[in-house]
Order: structure tokens, then C-alpha cells, then sequence
């Protein structure tokens, strides 16, 4: 059985310094993970405007489970791994279970990969709708029963796409090539993986991985509620996670069920040498970006962890310094070692000699600024602020370098960590964008979902929907992605412009829904058919959200962006030549 934790609100706070969480790349700082589809550090997070709604409700109770998951290298197996736990379970089959409650319930879950960790959250202000999420999110991590077209769909679709967008970010495309030139014992090992180094998980992969290390020996779950007596919410949680474990489905007793022959194609797998391998970065991700054809020395300093309040404090200023030379930056994510990076990039390969006068330089400067160890605590201003108290106490008890916070840490001096550099060669890659998956399907066995939402055999029915039926209003829905505000402003500006009502650029679409057709989006929304696009891989993220005084149905990073206006009028059409009356948009 899991270790459960109850919270009270006091946990110590951060002082001073910069968010910095010790994030996979992300995402997030690029985070990653966001699995209902909807990516923090990718300006698609949907829920922050909801969930800073349900925190300000004085009986807010939050749940997070923590799961030790160390990363493979870079494969990203951890990273889907967190994917797949929303992808149904026997308990919860229906693999838009997420999507549904976090857009029609006053509930808000999500979940978020580190390197060496993953936080599966959830925050409501209903106790039983509390109570039934922790039970939907405990099945969801311990199953291992998936069908292998799900396994494919998630993999080669949802995570490609998402870390494709990702991937469009010149400067996190030019720090992770630098990760995977780094051939250090300190070099980081990303968890979000890349959308070439994912393609390589297979099947027996992801149900290893999660026999492995999604058991109840690596999961603690950690729960929080104002006002609420803990002893109860321990107790009607264990309830819930006792059903869970009764039915026999964990991962020790559960095998993999591959429902889906057809989709068993020959994958690689990662029980052979997984490392990738040390060379430039123009082998990899070029249908995203071109590579310059210089090549750049890099040189690392690797510090702990501690000094990153006072480092990042100073970061301009020693950036400032450098110009002439090459670029100085920090990349504060906590390695397996509990360090992190302190990064100079020469302007052009350099000789031995100009390396080490360099390097002098640099620990010249560095040593300027007074930089003094401090307790890292955990921030990340992505996630509700009840999580991050939760994740930070949390951490203050388990990591032995803060059982005793307010006593001298026991480390070297900042100078005596600058004695130590290591050197890499990478590529540099420049803005030329390609978008490389514009209106393109995942293989020529996939389905398009371009003519509108359809009825789907064998369609499984959301639990929580139907089991909180009263609680199911379109005033739960989320404020729409950031990414997506300039394509929104658009149609709202022709709001009585029929012919306005969809944007699209970039493979990211918005359609504004008309007022007449709100009363439907409820039952279209918890049906499966509606979310066939995001399940079956076409786009990263899906959903309903608002924008000021409008709805839009919205996608992102989507394979068929330019054809959702036709799925979209079809779709609404379908739905309200059901009701009897026919209000097709024009």
C-alpha cells in the first residue's frame, strides 16, 4: 500500500531567488507534461485561470501523487509513462476521462514530469468529487493494461507533436543540443525525451518501466484540505485506493494486454544501449530547424544546487561581461547529482590555448559576485500554489540535505567548484522554421477526424461525469490557452461575422461557438468521439475554453489545423439535427 501524508498549510516558503524547479528540460524552465493535452511551458495551459478559481475557495482540497521515475538517458519513456496514465484503466476505461472533468467539473488535475520525479495533481472544492479523483488518478498509475493503437497514438502522435512544438523554440532547440553533445558524467538526462528519441520507446518499454517504478513502493501520495480534519481525508482516501488494489488491478498482478493486433508493429527497444550518441546536433531535428555550419565549443561548470538564488541574481550582469567572447547562461534544472549548469558558449570553435584563457576569465568573473548557499525550496509558478506548498514540504522531510534548514549546509566554497570544466562541440541551428507535420497524418493506417465527430464503437462512458452529473456546467470551463489569444482576438473582432468564426496559423486553431449552440457543448463534450482528434494523435491538445465573453473550440499543434473548420460545423451540426431542430452554422 502507498504512503499517504496529510499537509497542513504551514510548509516553509521560499526566500528570495528566481522560480526554479528542477524541471526535465522543460517542460517548465521548459516543462513538459501537462498530459490533459494542454502544456504549461508551451503557452497551452488551460486550467490556470480555473485553478485560481478553486483556490480561492476557503475548503480547497489538493492531492498530489509523487512517483519516483528516474529518466532513461533521453529517451522520454518517463515522459509518456506520465502520458499513459491518462489513457484509461480497467476501473476508469474511457480514455477521455481527463478531458471531460477538467473542462465540465469544478475539478482541475494535471500532472507534470521531472527528471527523477513525476506530480500527478488534482484540486477541488467537492470532498467526493475530491475523493473520486484521487481513486481516478491512483487507476490510472498503476494500470498496465493498454491497447497498443493507444500506445501508438500517444507516443508517435500526442508526444511528437508536442515536443515538435517545443522543438520550434530556437533557444530551448539550441540548449538541448548542447544536452546531447554533453558527454560529462554530470550531463543531464532528459526526461521529456525529443520527438526523434521517443519514437524509439517500444511497447514492452512503457509496461516494463511502469512495473518498475509505478508501484506502491514509489509512490507517496500527499493531501491537503482548509479547514478539514486529515484523519478523514487519509481514510476516505486509502478507501479509494483500496478499491483500486482489490480488484486486482496493480502493477505487480496486471500484464500488459495488447487488445489491438493490428497495431503490433516491430518497435526498438530500450534494453539495449539507450545512449545517445556523441556527435553534433545536425543529425538530429532538422526538419524543424537548419544548422548553421559552425560549430560551437561549449564549456560546463557544474555547482550545486545552492547557489542557484544568488547565481541567477547575477546572471545579466555576467552575461554582460561576455558579449565579445560568446554567450553566458545558466540552466538551472537540478541534475541526478543535485547539481546544475553554469554554460559558456564560445563564439566559434576556439584553440586549447583561447580555451583556457577563457576559462580563467569566466572564473574570474564568477568569483567576482559574492554567491552564498542557500536551501533550495521547491517553486514552480506553473503549477497552484496549494501544489507547490504540498511538493516543497514534501521534499523538506525526504531530502537529507534540508532535515535541518536553518543549519550550515555542507558544501565547498563556490570558487571550488569553477577548478572543474568540461568541454563539448555542438551545432548551432538558426529560426529557419519548417512546419514539418502541417496537415500531415501519423502513417497511412490513420484515421482522419476531418468531417466531424462521430459515434465510435465500443464507446466507453466517463465515470466521473456520470457519477456527478449535478456538478456538470459549461461555468467550469477553463480560460483559453495563451497561444491561442491573438487567433481568438481575431474572430472576436467579427463576432457578427458568421464567415469569422475560425482562425487558424501554425497548426493552432480557434472556432468561436455561437451562442445558440452552448447548450449542446455539454453532451458533445462527454462523448468520445468529440476528442477522437486528441486520442487518436492528430493534435497535441483539444478542448472548450473561454475567451472574455466567448466559447471556442480550440486545437493545437494539429496534424489537420486547416480542415477543423469543416470538422467543427459538422460536428455542432450533427449534434443539433439530434435535438430536432436544425441550427447549422452558415
Amino acid at each position: 500500500m502507498i504512503s499517504i501524508r496529510y499537509v497542513t498549510h504551514n510548509a516553509q516558503r521560499p526566500k528570495g531567488g528566481s522560480s526554479c524547479s528542477s524541471h526535465i528540460s522543460s517542460a517548465g524552465s521548459t516543462r513538459f507534461h501537462n498530459s490533459s493535452g494542454n502544456g504549461n511551458d508551451t503557452d497551452i495551459a488551460t486550467n490556470t485561470n480555473k485553478t485560481g478559481n478553486l483556490e480561492r475557495r476557503k475548503s480547497l482540497f489538493t492531492g498530489v501523487f509523487v512517483v519516483n521515475t528516474p529518466a532513461h538517458d533521453h529517451s522520454g519513456v518517463s515522459h509518456l509513462a506520465e502520458h499513459m496514465c491518462f489513457r484509461g484503466s480497467l476501473y476508469y476505461p474511457a480514455d477521455h476521462e481527463l478531458f471531460v472533468a477538467n473542462a465540465l467539473l469544478p475539478l482541475s488535475i494535471n500532472a507534470t514530469t521531472y527528471s527523477g520525479c513525476t506530480y500527478f495533481y488534482v484540486q477541488s472544492y467537492n470532498k467526493a468529487l475530491f475523493i473520486s479523483a484521487i481513486q481516478y488518478l491512483y487507476s490510472g498509475l498503476v494500470n498496465t493494461h493498454y491497447e497498443k493503437s493507444k500506445f501508438e497514438a500517444e507516443r508517435s502522435g500526442v508526444l511528437v507533436n508536442e515536443l515538435t512544438l517545443l522543438e520550434r523554440n530556437i533557444d530551448y532547440l539550441n540548449n538541448m543540443a548542447i544536452r546531447r553533445s554533453d558527454t560529462s558524467t554530470m550531463a543531464y538526462k532528459h526526461a521529456g525525451g525529443f520527438s526523434d528519441s521517443v519514437l524509439k520507446i517500444g511497447f514492452d518499454d512503457l509496461i516494463d518501466y511502469k512495473k518498475r517504478w509505478y508501484d506502491g513502493e514509489h509512490i507517496t501520495l500527499l493531501v491537503s484540505g482548509a479547514d478539514t480534519d486529515g484523519d478523514e481525508i487519509i481514510s476516505l482516501s486509502r478507501q479509494a485506493i483500496a478499491e483500486i488494489s482489490a480488484r486486482g488491478c496493480n502493477t505487480k498482478s496486471c500484464d500488459a494486454m495488447p487488445f489491438n493486433k493490428a497495431a503490433e508493429a516491430p518497435a526498438f527497444t530500450l534494453k539495449r544501449n539507450t545512449s545517445v550518441p556523441v556527435c553534433l546536433m545536425s543529425r538530429y531535428l532538422t526538419n524543424n530547424h537548419q544548422v548553421k555550419p559552425i560549430e560551437n565549443d561549449v564549456s560546463t561548470w557544474w555547482v550545486p544546487q545552492e547557489f542557484t538564488y544568488d547565481l541567477l541574481d547575477v546572471e545579466h550582469q555576467i552575461k554582460s561581461r561576455f558579449i565579445a567572447l560568446g554567450h553566458f547562461f545558466i540552466d538551472d534544472e537540478v541534475n541526478h547529482a543535485g547539481m546544475i549548469a553554469l554554460r559558456f558558449v564560445h563564439n566559434t570553435k576556439t584553440s586549447t590555448q583561447a580555451l583556457t584563457d577563457t576559462h580563467k576569465k569566466v572564473g574570474s568573473v564568477l568569483t567576482e559576485f559574492n554567491v552564498d548557499a542557500k536551501p533550495r525550496l521547491f517553486t514552480d509558478a506553473k503549477l497552484p500554489l496549494a501544489v507547490q506548498q504540498l511538493i516543497r514540504d514534501y521534499q523538506q522531510q525526504a531530502n537529507s540535505r534540508y532535515s535541518e534548514p536553518h543549519s550550515p549546509l555542507k558544501i565547498s566554497p563556490f570558487g571550488d567548484y569553477l577548478n572543474n570544466v568540461h568541454v563539448c562541440r555542438t551545432g548551432k541551428h538558426d529560426a529557419n522554421v519548417k512546419s514539418k507535420n502541417a496537415d500531415s497524418p501519423i502513417n497511412n493506417n490513420w484515421v482522419r477526424t476531418t468531417e466531424g465527430a462521430v459515434e465510435l464503437k465500443g464507446n466507453k462512458s466517463v465515470q466521473l461525469a456520470a457519477n456527478f452529473t449535478a456538478l456538470l456546467s459549461l461555468d467550469h470551463l477553463p480560460a483559453l490557452p495563451k497561444l491561442l489569444h491573438k487567433l481568438a482576438a481575431l474572430t472576436a473582432q467579427s463576432a457578427q461575422n458568421p464567415a469569422e468564426r475560425f482562425q487558424s496559423a501554425d497548426n493552432h486553431w480557434v472556432y468561436r461557438v455561437d451562442t445558440q449552440f452552448h447548450h449542446l457543448l455539454i453532451d458533445i463534450m462527454t462523448g468520445a468521439s468529440f476528442w477522437q482528434p486528441r486520442t487518436s494523435g492528430e493534435c497535441y491538445a483539444l478542448g472548450v475554453a473561454r475567451f472574455h465573453e466567448h466559447i471556442f473550440i480550440y486545437g493545437a499543434q494539429d496534424r489537420q489545423a486547416s480542415l477543423r473548420n469543416f470538422w467543427c460545423k459538422n460536428t455542432l451540426t450533427q449534434n443539433d439535427l439530434n435535438t430536432g431542430v436544425s441550427k447549422s452554422p452558415a
